[in-house]
This record gives structure tokens, sequence and C-alpha cells, in this order.
């Protein structure tokens, strides 16, 4: 092959290069997110991702999935990153998964300190010890801590005898028994009676020992809400591409919507029977949505043109009325 037959591909490797050394140069100078350069230099992620290295626990299973590999055993990773995770207690880990990192909420939202400091003693000077009643996770005051991002959810709190006992005495619940500190994780239907249970039960009789499963039945139908309003915008999406009148129907649907999007509000007032109600009437709503399109006769198209015709009409009667 001659260099002249050698040129085109010569070309095309200096074209390809010249796009990848492009794509690296936009993705350098690309700008960050404000939320999301905060939290990357936030001092307490600068620090505690480097004092959370893996446990041994953590190292021995992942020696046992290299050596699965490489001897071509079939490995769940699912088994094996379960049994990690529900061993591993890294407080930065569980932050890091959980939807307070996707929001850049850092460590000082809730422990304080001074995240502009980059040593150890200067980054924790102003925070408290957590059986300080001054310090913003003092068990009393977690529910305040939390209510400056969740404010809805703190004023449908306050209403509960929850709230009242923890103010009174520490053996009450408050945000973290339900949602766990650092995984903030909320909690499903098949979590809540183990949860509930621990004071709602027949020997401490603390209120209705039905109450864990009454609170399992009212997130499932919470579930349930959600299955209906899936099902109605598939209706009404289907019906407007047919051509039918989707206007009741999409009133229906909006009002179940607006329930489901105020369920952790209403789920947070811990009236169990008025939470039930409530969910119970968006779900009717969502099938009304879905029983009125069943029968829904396509709506007349409209004539192009229709309007001007009209109006060039009435002028011309107008006309030969007054020329007569």
């Amino acid at each position: 092959m001659s260099p002249r037959d050698k040129k085109p591909d010569s070309y095309m490797n200096s074209f390809r290069f010249a796009q990848k050394l492009l794509i690296v140069i936009i993705f350098l100078i690309a700008p960050v997110g404000a939320a999301d350069y905060e939290a990357l230099n936030n001092s307490c992620i600068n620090c505690h991702k480097s004092l959370s290295p893996f446990t041994n626990e953590q190292l021995r299973f992942n020696d046992i999935r290299s050596n699965h590999t490489e001897r071509n055993i079939s490995c769940s990773l699912e088994c094996h990153e379960d049994i990690i995770r529900k061993k591993a207690s890294d407080n930065f880990q569980q932050w890091s998964d959980s939807s307070h990192s996707d929001y850049s909420v850092t460590c000082d939202a809730c422990h304080g300190g001074n995240t502009e400091i980059n040593t150890i003693e200067g980054a924790h000077s102003t925070i408290e010890n957590i059986s300080d009643p001054q310090s913003p996770i003092y068990f009393k005051n977690i529910p305040e801590t939390c209510g400056k991002c969740h404010a809805t959810e703190l004023d449908h709190f306050k209403n509960t005898m929850h709230y009242q006992r923890l103010r009174a005495e520490s053996r009450a619940p408050s945000c973290v028994n339900c949602h766990q500190p650092h995984s903030f994780k909320v909690l499903h239907a098949s979590e809540i009676t183990p949860l509930c249970s621990v004071c709602h039960n027949t020997k401490d009789q603390v209120s209705s020992a039905n109450i864990p499963k009454d609170a399992k039945f009212a997130l499932e139908k919470a579930d349930e809400l959600k299955e209906e309003i899936r099902k109605a915008r598939n209706s009404v999406s289907d019906a407007k591409a047919k051509g039918k009148d989707i206007v009741s129907s999409q009133n229906d649907l909006d009002k179940a919507i607006a329930i489901m999007k105020d369920v952790p509000s209403l789920w947070h007032s811990f009236n169990i029977k008025d939470f039930d109600r409530q969910i119970q009437v968006g779900i009717d709503s969502a099938k009304k949505a879905q029983g009125k399109l069943s029968n829904a006769e396509p709506t007349a198209p409209s004539v192009p043109g229709f309007g001007i015709t009209l109006v060039l009409g009435i002028f011309a009667v107008l006309y030969l009325i007054r020329k007569r």
C-alpha cells in the first residue's frame, strides 16, 4: 500500500482524535450547577468521604465476588450488595445514597458546623453534642430541624399525639424513627407494621394495638391511588389522541393527582382514618376519570375557516339589508 493510500486513514484518525479532545474540553469547562458546586466543595464531604474506607466485611465480599467471577461461577451481584448494605454502618455512604445527597443537603443542614473551614477543630467548633438540649439533633429538636425544609410535614406533625409526647418525654417517635438518620428512607407498606409495633402492641398498650395493621393498609391504599392515577393518565392520553372530550375526566384526574401530592403531609398527621378517607376520594376520582372515557364519543372535528365564513356571511346579510 502506497503512502497516498494511507492518507485517508490518517486524516480519519486525526479527525476522531480531535472529536474526543473537543468532548473532553467541553466536559471540563461545562458549568456546574450552584447546588452541585456547593455540595462538592462542602468541607463535611471533603473530610468524611476520605474517612469512609471499605469495611473489612465489604472487602471480604468483594474478594468472594472476584473469586466467583474468575472461576466463571454464577454470582448474584444484588445478593452480595444487599448483605454489604445491611452490614455497613458508614454515615457518609448512607447519606450519599439518599435523596438529601441528590438535592445537595449536606451534613451542616442537620448537625451545624462551619463548612468553610477544612480543619477538624474549626469545622466542628460550633457543633453541640447530641445530648445537649441546644443541639439541632437533640431528640426533642429533630422535628424543628427537619421542619426547616419540610415545613408542611412539620405543621401536620405538631398536631399529633406523637409530637406532644415527644415534647413531654423521650419515649415518643420523631422523624428519624421512621426515616432513619443519614439514609432518610421513605417506608413502604410492608415495613411499617414492625416499626409501629414497637410501641403499639398488646403489652405496652399505647393507644390501639390495631394501629400497625391499619397503617399498613393505609399505605397500601396510597399505592393503589398511585396505580389508579397511572391508569387514568393513560386513558386520558389515549382519549385525547382519538379526539374525545377529556375536559371532565381531566378535572377528575387532576383532583386525584392533587391528593397524591398531598400524601406526605396527610400521613404526618397520623390520623389514619382521615388519611384513608382522603386517599379513597383520590382513588374514586381516578376511577371516575377512566369510567367517563370508556363511553365518550369523539368530538365533531372543527371545520377550517368556519369562523371566517360565518363573519363574512353576517357582513353580506348586513350589506344586503342596507342596500334595500
